[in-house]
């Protein structure tokens, strides 16, 4: 090592120089000292010529090898991590967003769950307000089935415009609702019962 700059220094023979240096008689050989950093060993581009070192070349090899694979799972890991490097920040929800689809919602919701509805004979709806739910704002809707034997009142409360409960009215929660004929309801019904 050079004390002076605290990197290794390597000797190498000059290959190409010993044909040359046997044809004008001169003895002995020729070495060359080479400069190299620490973490790569010398490595000279193409095969390994003879009386180089072919396992130095391979060492020097496999380092390179071994950091550029380091760096690749570095970030693999990275960009499956909580840390998020070069992620976009999510967009704010706005938990007000009115529903648009709000009877189309209502139809898919009462498809899957179609129990409660079974031999409603008609059905309305209220139009889409907002109402106080403890400290904030939330859409909500009136949905209103009559069938020979029972009447419902449901409450359907709406987060970021998409059903979040879908409830029981109680006391007068729906009493200042103004309702208009929902026939799809029925439709649906009939159909899904019709299925059965």
């Amino acid at each position: 090592m050079r004390p002076d700059l605290g990197q290794p220094l390597w000797l190498i023979e000059t290959v190409a120089a010993r044909p040359k240096r046997e044809a004008r008689g001169e003895a002995g050989l020729r070495y060359e000292l080479r400069h190299c950093s620490p973490a790569v060993n010398c490595i000279r581009i193409g095969n390994p010529q003879v009386g180089e070192d072919a396992v130095a070349l391979r060492t020097g090899s496999s380092r390179l090898l071994f950091a550029c694979v380091l760096i690749q799972l570095t970030a693999a890991v990275a960009g499956c991590s909580e840390i998020g490097f070069g992620r976009q920040s999510e967009k704010a929800v706005d938990p007000n967003k009115f529903p648009e689809n709000y009877k189309k919602d209502l139809l898919a919701y009462v498809q899957a769950h179609p129990a409660e509805f079974l031999n409603a004979r008609d059905a309305s709806i209220s139009a889409p307000a907002l109402r106080p739910v403890g400290t904030e704002n939330r859409y909500f809707v009136c949905l209103r089935a009559n069938a020979p034997d029972w009447r419902k009142e449901k409450v359907v409360m709406f987060f970021a415009g998409r059903i979040n409960q879908f409830v029981d009215a109680e006391g007068d929660s729906c009493s200042t609702a103004q309702y208009q004929p929902f026939p799809e309801l029925v439709a649906e019904v009939s159909e899904l019962k019709g299925k059965k």
